[in-house]
Protein backbone atom coordinates (compact mmCIF):
# COMPACT_ATOMS: atom_id res chain seq x y z
CA UNK A 1 0.00 0.00 0.00
CA UNK A 2 2.62 2.41 1.04
CA UNK A 3 4.31 2.70 -2.97
CA UNK A 4 5.38 6.40 -4.46
CA UNK A 5 2.99 7.86 -6.64
CA UNK A 6 3.45 8.13 -9.73
CA UNK A 7 2.01 9.92 -12.90
CA UNK A 8 -0.80 8.45 -15.06
CA UNK A 9 -0.34 8.00 -18.61
CA UNK A 10 -3.44 8.23 -21.14
CA UNK A 11 -4.88 4.62 -22.95
CA UNK A 12 -3.40 4.13 -26.05
CA UNK A 13 -5.61 3.67 -28.74
CA UNK A 14 -5.89 3.08 -32.69
CA UNK A 15 -8.26 6.04 -34.57
CA UNK A 16 -9.82 3.97 -37.07
CA UNK A 17 -11.32 6.74 -39.29
CA UNK A 18 -8.78 7.41 -42.68
CA UNK A 19 -5.63 5.33 -42.11
CA UNK A 20 -5.21 3.15 -39.13
CA UNK A 21 -2.61 6.00 -37.68
CA UNK A 22 -1.89 5.75 -33.79
CA UNK A 23 -3.02 8.46 -31.79
CA UNK A 24 -2.80 8.96 -27.86
CA UNK A 25 -6.29 9.14 -26.22
CA UNK A 26 -7.30 11.45 -23.26
CA UNK A 27 -7.30 10.51 -19.98
CA UNK A 28 -10.73 9.94 -18.77
CA UNK A 29 -11.50 10.29 -14.55
CA UNK A 30 -12.28 7.14 -14.60
CA UNK A 31 -8.87 5.89 -15.49
CA UNK A 32 -7.61 7.62 -12.39
CA UNK A 33 -6.42 4.63 -10.13
CA UNK A 34 -6.66 5.10 -6.47
CA UNK A 35 -7.78 3.71 -3.19
CA UNK A 36 -10.31 5.40 -0.26
CA UNK A 37 -10.37 5.76 3.37
CA UNK A 38 -12.19 7.99 4.97
CA UNK A 39 -13.74 8.72 8.64
CA UNK A 40 -16.19 11.16 10.42
CA UNK A 41 -17.75 11.15 14.18
CA UNK A 42 -19.49 13.44 15.83
CA UNK A 43 -17.53 13.48 19.44
CA UNK A 44 -14.82 11.62 21.01
CA UNK A 45 -13.92 12.32 24.11
CA UNK A 46 -11.45 10.16 26.95
CA UNK A 47 -8.66 10.17 29.40
CA UNK A 48 -5.10 9.32 28.66
CA UNK A 49 -5.92 6.42 31.05
CA UNK A 50 -9.03 5.33 29.28
CA UNK A 51 -10.81 6.09 32.46
CA UNK A 52 -13.46 8.29 30.59
CA UNK A 53 -14.36 7.42 26.97
CA UNK A 54 -17.14 8.74 24.98
CA UNK A 55 -17.20 7.88 21.20
CA UNK A 56 -16.39 8.26 18.57
CA UNK A 57 -20.26 9.10 18.29
CA UNK A 58 -21.99 8.56 14.83
CA UNK A 59 -18.86 7.04 13.40
CA UNK A 60 -19.38 6.69 9.54
CA UNK A 61 -16.32 5.07 7.47
CA UNK A 62 -15.02 3.49 4.50
CA UNK A 63 -12.13 1.35 4.79
CA UNK A 64 -9.83 0.31 2.23
CA UNK A 65 -11.69 0.43 -1.19
CA UNK A 66 -11.36 1.15 -4.61
CA UNK A 67 -14.93 1.94 -5.93
CA UNK A 68 -16.56 5.12 -6.23
CA UNK A 69 -19.80 5.82 -5.24
CA UNK A 70 -19.39 4.08 -1.74
CA UNK A 71 -21.19 5.85 0.86
CA UNK A 72 -21.12 6.41 4.99
CA UNK A 73 -23.82 7.72 7.01
CA UNK A 74 -24.09 7.76 10.57
CA UNK A 75 -26.39 9.62 13.58
CA UNK A 76 -26.61 10.04 17.35
CA UNK A 77 -28.39 11.21 20.27
CA UNK A 78 -27.38 14.41 22.26
CA UNK A 79 -25.46 12.91 25.29
CA UNK A 80 -24.18 14.03 28.91
CA UNK A 81 -20.82 13.20 29.72
CA UNK A 82 -19.67 13.82 33.64
CA UNK A 83 -17.68 16.75 34.01
CA UNK A 84 -17.18 17.36 30.76
CA UNK A 85 -20.99 18.88 29.35
CA UNK A 86 -23.71 18.41 26.89
CA UNK A 87 -22.86 17.11 23.25
CA UNK A 88 -25.53 17.42 20.98
CA UNK A 89 -26.93 15.60 18.29
CA UNK A 90 -24.40 14.00 15.39
CA UNK A 91 -24.64 13.69 11.89
CA UNK A 92 -21.51 11.97 9.73
CA UNK A 93 -21.40 10.78 6.19
CA UNK A 94 -18.14 10.03 4.19
CA UNK A 95 -18.85 9.26 0.13
CA UNK A 96 -16.58 8.46 -2.60
CA UNK A 97 -16.96 10.15 -6.21
CA UNK A 98 -15.89 10.36 -9.84
CA UNK A 99 -15.64 14.12 -10.58
CA UNK A 100 -15.31 15.49 -13.83
CA UNK A 101 -11.28 16.11 -13.20
CA UNK A 102 -10.50 12.78 -11.12
CA UNK A 103 -11.57 10.73 -7.98
CA UNK A 104 -12.70 12.46 -4.33
CA UNK A 105 -13.58 11.39 -0.99
CA UNK A 106 -15.30 13.30 1.00
CA UNK A 107 -16.10 13.05 4.94
CA UNK A 108 -18.53 15.50 6.93
CA UNK A 109 -19.31 15.63 10.58
CA UNK A 110 -22.24 18.23 11.89
CA UNK A 111 -23.25 18.48 15.80
CA UNK A 112 -26.12 20.37 16.80
CA UNK A 113 -25.06 22.87 19.59
CA UNK A 114 -22.69 22.16 22.56
CA UNK A 115 -22.26 22.90 26.37
CA UNK A 116 -18.73 22.46 28.02
CA UNK A 117 -16.81 22.53 30.69
CA UNK A 118 -19.85 24.10 32.76
CA UNK A 119 -20.40 26.49 30.70
CA UNK A 120 -17.18 28.16 30.11
CA UNK A 121 -17.42 27.08 26.17
CA UNK A 122 -20.57 27.01 24.52
CA UNK A 123 -21.31 27.16 20.15
CA UNK A 124 -24.44 26.20 18.16
CA UNK A 125 -24.23 23.89 15.48
CA UNK A 126 -20.21 22.82 14.40
CA UNK A 127 -19.49 21.25 11.15
CA UNK A 128 -16.32 19.83 9.77
CA UNK A 129 -15.51 18.64 6.64
CA UNK A 130 -12.46 16.94 4.66
CA UNK A 131 -12.06 16.43 0.87
CA UNK A 132 -8.79 14.71 -0.71
CA UNK A 133 -8.74 14.81 -5.11
CA UNK A 134 -6.43 12.94 -7.12
CA UNK A 135 -6.50 14.31 -10.99
CA UNK A 136 -5.84 12.57 -13.96
CA UNK A 137 -2.25 13.86 -13.96
CA UNK A 138 -1.58 12.10 -10.45
CA UNK A 139 -1.82 15.36 -8.98
CA UNK A 140 -3.34 15.33 -5.39
CA UNK A 141 -5.09 18.00 -3.49
CA UNK A 142 -7.37 18.63 -0.88
CA UNK A 143 -9.70 20.94 1.67
CA UNK A 144 -10.22 21.30 4.98
CA UNK A 145 -13.79 23.38 6.42
CA UNK A 146 -14.71 24.50 9.81
CA UNK A 147 -17.93 26.38 11.02
CA UNK A 148 -18.95 26.89 14.22
CA UNK A 149 -22.31 28.77 14.84
CA UNK A 150 -22.28 31.12 17.79
CA UNK A 151 -19.26 30.13 19.92
CA UNK A 152 -18.00 31.31 22.67
CA UNK A 153 -15.66 30.85 25.25
CA UNK A 154 -15.16 31.97 28.96
CA UNK A 155 -18.38 34.29 27.37
CA UNK A 156 -16.60 35.59 24.39
CA UNK A 157 -18.02 35.50 21.20
CA UNK A 158 -16.12 34.25 18.69
CA UNK A 159 -16.37 34.25 14.92
CA UNK A 160 -18.04 31.26 12.95
CA UNK A 161 -15.13 30.51 10.26
CA UNK A 162 -11.74 30.57 12.78
CA UNK A 163 -8.58 30.58 10.78
CA UNK A 164 -6.66 26.83 10.56
CA UNK A 165 -4.91 25.36 13.63
CA UNK A 166 -6.32 28.58 15.80
CA UNK A 167 -4.99 27.99 19.38
CA UNK A 168 -6.93 29.57 22.90
CA UNK A 169 -5.93 29.15 26.25
CA UNK A 170 -8.22 27.67 28.48
CA UNK A 171 -8.06 29.90 31.38
CA UNK A 172 -10.61 29.51 34.62
CA UNK A 173 -11.37 32.16 36.47
CA UNK A 174 -9.67 32.12 40.26
CA UNK A 175 -7.51 29.04 38.69
CA UNK A 176 -5.81 29.98 35.95
CA UNK A 177 -4.61 28.49 32.51
CA UNK A 178 -5.15 24.65 32.30
CA UNK A 179 -4.82 23.81 29.19
CA UNK A 180 -5.58 24.89 25.46
CA UNK A 181 -8.78 25.11 22.59
CA UNK A 182 -7.64 24.18 18.96
CA UNK A 183 -10.21 25.88 16.38
CA UNK A 184 -10.39 24.51 12.87
CA UNK A 185 -6.97 22.04 13.49
CA UNK A 186 -6.18 20.86 9.93
CA UNK A 187 -3.56 18.27 8.47
CA UNK A 188 -2.80 17.86 4.81
CA UNK A 189 0.69 15.15 4.02
CA UNK A 190 1.53 13.18 1.57
CA UNK A 191 3.51 9.83 2.77
CA UNK A 192 4.74 6.83 1.31
CA UNK A 193 2.08 7.84 -1.98
CA UNK A 194 -1.14 7.85 0.23
CA UNK A 195 -2.56 11.78 0.43
CA UNK A 196 -4.30 12.24 3.99
CA UNK A 197 -6.51 15.21 5.08
CA UNK A 198 -8.13 15.77 8.52
CA UNK A 199 -9.99 18.35 9.89
CA UNK A 200 -11.09 18.70 13.87
CA UNK A 201 -13.82 21.77 14.70
CA UNK A 202 -13.07 21.89 17.92
CA UNK A 203 -10.23 19.86 20.58
CA UNK A 204 -9.59 20.98 24.21
CA UNK A 205 -6.92 19.34 25.66
CA UNK A 206 -6.94 19.25 29.56
CA UNK A 207 -3.14 20.04 30.64
CA UNK A 208 -3.26 21.00 34.44
CA UNK A 209 -5.41 20.23 37.56
CA UNK A 210 -8.55 22.49 38.18
CA UNK A 211 -11.37 21.66 36.17
CA UNK A 212 -13.32 19.76 38.77
CA UNK A 213 -14.15 15.92 38.17
CA UNK A 214 -11.46 15.96 34.81
CA UNK A 215 -7.87 14.57 35.14
CA UNK A 216 -4.76 15.73 33.27
CA UNK A 217 -4.67 14.44 29.57
CA UNK A 218 -8.45 14.51 29.25
CA UNK A 219 -8.99 15.12 25.48
CA UNK A 220 -12.21 16.65 24.10
CA UNK A 221 -12.60 16.79 20.48
CA UNK A 222 -15.62 17.68 18.29
CA UNK A 223 -16.49 17.36 14.70
CA UNK A 224 -14.22 15.32 12.76
CA UNK A 225 -13.42 14.10 9.20
CA UNK A 226 -10.69 12.65 7.51
CA UNK A 227 -10.52 11.75 4.16
CA UNK A 228 -7.42 9.31 2.43
CA UNK A 229 -6.24 8.63 -1.00
CA UNK A 230 -4.02 5.55 -1.30
CA UNK A 231 -2.05 4.01 -4.30
CA UNK A 232 -4.08 1.12 -6.46
CA UNK A 233 -3.14 -2.28 -5.26
CA UNK A 234 -4.57 -5.91 -6.05
CA UNK A 235 -6.97 -5.79 -3.45
CA UNK A 236 -8.50 -3.58 -0.18
CA UNK A 237 -8.09 -5.16 3.04
CA UNK A 238 -10.35 -4.25 6.60
CA UNK A 239 -11.48 -5.74 9.61
CA UNK A 240 -10.15 -6.26 13.14
CA UNK A 241 -10.87 -8.00 16.73
CA UNK A 242 -10.50 -7.84 20.65
CA UNK A 243 -11.26 -9.48 23.25
CA UNK A 244 -14.10 -7.85 25.43
CA UNK A 245 -15.86 -4.61 25.62
CA UNK A 246 -18.53 -3.16 27.98
CA UNK A 247 -20.62 0.05 26.81
CA UNK A 248 -23.10 2.03 29.00
CA UNK A 249 -26.44 2.57 27.83
CA UNK A 250 -25.72 6.14 27.57
CA UNK A 251 -22.87 5.51 24.77
CA UNK A 252 -19.88 5.87 27.02
CA UNK A 253 -17.02 3.19 27.34
CA UNK A 254 -17.33 1.32 30.27
CA UNK A 255 -14.74 -0.49 29.44
CA UNK A 256 -12.57 -0.22 26.13
CA UNK A 257 -11.62 -2.82 23.61
CA UNK A 258 -9.10 -5.21 25.16
CA UNK A 259 -6.30 -7.11 22.66
CA UNK A 260 -7.61 -4.92 20.02
CA UNK A 261 -5.74 -5.16 16.74
CA UNK A 262 -6.61 -4.08 13.09
CA UNK A 263 -5.89 -5.43 9.70
CA UNK A 264 -3.41 -3.67 7.44
CA UNK A 265 -5.14 -1.91 4.81
CA UNK A 266 -2.13 -3.31 2.08
CA UNK A 267 -1.81 -6.35 3.99
CA UNK A 268 0.95 -8.04 6.65
CA UNK A 269 0.26 -9.10 10.17
CA UNK A 270 -0.84 -7.56 13.65
CA UNK A 271 -0.85 -9.14 16.98
CA UNK A 272 -2.56 -7.38 20.53
CA UNK A 273 -2.36 -9.53 23.89
CA UNK A 274 -3.26 -8.47 27.45
CA UNK A 275 -1.99 -11.27 30.39
CA UNK A 276 -5.54 -10.84 32.09
CA UNK A 277 -8.66 -9.03 31.56
CA UNK A 278 -10.74 -7.89 34.44
CA UNK A 279 -14.42 -5.29 33.78
CA UNK A 280 -15.00 -4.37 37.45
CA UNK A 281 -17.86 -6.18 38.79
CA UNK A 282 -18.71 -8.25 36.14
CA UNK A 283 -16.33 -10.65 33.74
CA UNK A 284 -12.91 -11.52 34.03
CA UNK A 285 -10.58 -13.93 32.16
CA UNK A 286 -6.95 -14.94 31.62
CA UNK A 287 -5.05 -14.15 28.77
CA UNK A 288 -6.40 -12.81 25.06
CA UNK A 289 -4.85 -13.16 21.91
CA UNK A 290 -5.71 -11.36 18.57
CA UNK A 291 -3.87 -12.06 15.48
CA UNK A 292 -4.68 -10.45 12.39
CA UNK A 293 -3.75 -11.51 8.93
CA UNK A 294 -3.74 -9.89 5.40
CA UNK A 295 -2.41 -10.83 2.27
CA UNK A 296 -2.99 -9.05 -1.44
CA UNK A 297 -1.50 -12.03 -4.03
CA UNK A 298 -2.45 -14.47 -5.25
CA UNK A 299 -5.99 -13.54 -4.37
CA UNK A 300 -7.14 -10.68 -1.15
CA UNK A 301 -7.59 -12.25 1.97
CA UNK A 302 -8.11 -10.52 5.18
CA UNK A 303 -8.14 -13.11 8.50
CA UNK A 304 -8.39 -12.00 12.55
CA UNK A 305 -8.48 -14.76 15.28
CA UNK A 306 -9.41 -13.42 18.83
CA UNK A 307 -8.63 -16.03 21.74
CA UNK A 308 -9.65 -15.61 25.26
CA UNK A 309 -9.26 -18.36 28.30
CA UNK A 310 -10.90 -18.69 31.34
CA UNK A 311 -13.65 -16.81 30.98
CA UNK A 312 -15.74 -15.96 33.95
CA UNK A 313 -19.26 -13.80 34.25
CA UNK A 314 -20.70 -12.67 37.67
CA UNK A 315 -19.10 -15.55 39.68
CA UNK A 316 -19.83 -18.26 37.18
CA UNK A 317 -23.25 -17.24 35.86
CA UNK A 318 -21.40 -17.53 32.16
CA UNK A 319 -17.77 -19.79 32.03
CA UNK A 320 -15.78 -20.81 29.46
CA UNK A 321 -12.46 -22.59 29.66
CA UNK A 322 -11.39 -20.86 26.42
CA UNK A 323 -13.44 -18.81 23.54
CA UNK A 324 -12.07 -18.06 19.90
CA UNK A 325 -13.59 -16.12 17.30
CA UNK A 326 -11.85 -16.65 13.96
CA UNK A 327 -13.15 -15.34 10.36
CA UNK A 328 -11.47 -14.45 7.04
CA UNK A 329 -13.09 -13.19 3.97
CA UNK A 330 -11.10 -14.33 0.33
CA UNK A 331 -12.08 -12.76 -3.02
CA UNK A 332 -11.15 -15.16 -5.67
CA UNK A 333 -10.32 -13.59 -9.26
CA UNK A 334 -13.35 -12.14 -10.91
CA UNK A 335 -15.34 -12.46 -8.60
CA UNK A 336 -18.28 -9.57 -7.19
CA UNK A 337 -18.37 -11.22 -3.56
CA UNK A 338 -16.28 -12.35 -1.19
CA UNK A 339 -16.33 -15.93 0.08
CA UNK A 340 -16.84 -15.95 3.82
CA UNK A 341 -15.68 -18.19 6.82
CA UNK A 342 -16.19 -18.99 9.98
CA UNK A 343 -14.52 -21.04 12.42
CA UNK A 344 -14.80 -20.00 15.95
CA UNK A 345 -15.75 -21.85 18.96
CA UNK A 346 -16.75 -22.17 22.44
CA UNK A 347 -14.39 -24.93 25.03
CA UNK A 348 -16.76 -26.01 27.98
CA UNK A 349 -19.59 -23.22 27.53
CA UNK A 350 -21.19 -23.60 31.03
CA UNK A 351 -24.40 -21.13 32.18
CA UNK A 352 -26.11 -21.58 35.26
CA UNK A 353 -29.44 -23.25 35.36
CA UNK A 354 -28.91 -24.09 31.61
CA UNK A 355 -28.58 -27.20 29.58
CA UNK A 356 -24.48 -27.95 28.59
CA UNK A 357 -23.76 -26.04 25.48
CA UNK A 358 -21.39 -27.64 23.16
CA UNK A 359 -18.19 -26.38 21.28
CA UNK A 360 -19.96 -25.88 17.88
CA UNK A 361 -23.01 -23.08 19.24
CA UNK A 362 -25.25 -22.18 16.23
CA UNK A 363 -24.75 -18.96 14.79
CA UNK A 364 -26.96 -16.04 16.37
CA UNK A 365 -28.45 -18.48 19.57
CA UNK A 366 -30.11 -16.17 21.88
CA UNK A 367 -31.75 -17.30 25.55
CA UNK A 368 -32.59 -15.43 28.48
CA UNK A 369 -30.02 -15.80 31.49
CA UNK A 370 -32.05 -14.31 35.10
CA UNK A 371 -30.09 -12.36 36.79
CA UNK A 372 -28.53 -10.46 34.48
CA UNK A 373 -30.58 -10.10 30.45
CA UNK A 374 -30.44 -11.31 26.85
CA UNK A 375 -27.61 -12.65 26.18
CA UNK A 376 -26.63 -13.65 22.22
CA UNK A 377 -24.03 -16.59 21.65
CA UNK A 378 -22.28 -16.63 18.96
CA UNK A 379 -23.92 -13.57 17.40
CA UNK A 380 -23.19 -13.39 13.20
CA UNK A 381 -23.40 -10.70 10.78
CA UNK A 382 -22.76 -11.14 7.30
CA UNK A 383 -22.63 -8.58 4.12
CA UNK A 384 -21.28 -9.63 -0.02
CA UNK A 385 -17.55 -8.44 1.22
CA UNK A 386 -17.71 -9.25 4.99
CA UNK A 387 -18.03 -11.03 8.21
CA UNK A 388 -18.88 -9.88 11.93
CA UNK A 389 -18.45 -12.46 14.64
CA UNK A 390 -19.09 -11.48 18.58
CA UNK A 391 -19.30 -14.82 20.41
CA UNK A 392 -21.02 -13.43 23.61
CA UNK A 393 -23.18 -10.41 23.36
CA UNK A 394 -24.90 -9.29 26.58
CA UNK A 395 -27.67 -6.94 26.70
CA UNK A 396 -28.44 -5.91 30.51
CA UNK A 397 -32.45 -6.09 31.62
CA UNK A 398 -31.45 -4.95 35.32
CA UNK A 399 -28.41 -2.51 36.31
CA UNK A 400 -25.58 -4.17 37.37
CA UNK A 401 -22.46 -2.26 39.80
CA UNK A 402 -21.48 0.59 37.19
CA UNK A 403 -23.63 -0.93 34.01
CA UNK A 404 -26.86 0.74 34.03
CA UNK A 405 -30.13 -1.23 32.46
CA UNK A 406 -29.31 -1.72 28.87
CA UNK A 407 -25.68 -1.82 28.75
CA UNK A 408 -24.12 -3.89 26.41
CA UNK A 409 -20.97 -6.34 26.86
CA UNK A 410 -19.18 -7.99 24.09
CA UNK A 411 -17.20 -10.97 24.39
CA UNK A 412 -14.45 -12.21 21.44
CA UNK A 413 -14.97 -10.80 18.45
CA UNK A 414 -13.70 -11.06 15.07
CA UNK A 415 -14.28 -8.99 11.86
CA UNK A 416 -12.75 -9.69 8.66
CA UNK A 417 -13.67 -7.56 5.35
CA UNK A 418 -12.68 -6.95 1.51
CA UNK A 419 -12.86 -3.48 -0.13
CA UNK A 420 -13.76 -4.63 -3.60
Amino acid sequence: MKRSHVALVGALTLALAGSATPALAATTPAQVTTGFSGSAYGSYIFNTDKTLTSGPTASSSISCTGATGKTSSNTAAALTVPAVGNVGAATTSVKTLLTTTGKRIESKSTINGTTLLDGLITAGAITSESSADKNTAGAFSGTNKTTIADLKVLGIAVGANPGANTVLDLAVPLVGSVGKITLNGQEKRLVNGSYQVSTTALRVEVLKAGLPGLKIGTDIRLGVSTAHLTPAQPGYLAGGGFGTKAILANGLLNSGPTALAYVRCGGGTTTANVAGINIPGLAISGASTTTTTGVLTPQPKSAVTNSLAGLNVLNGLIQADAIKAETSATKAAGATAATLTDTSTFSNLRIKGLPAINASVAPNTVVQVPGLGQVTLHKVSKSSTAIIVTMIDIVLNQPLGALPTGSRIQIGYSNSGLGL
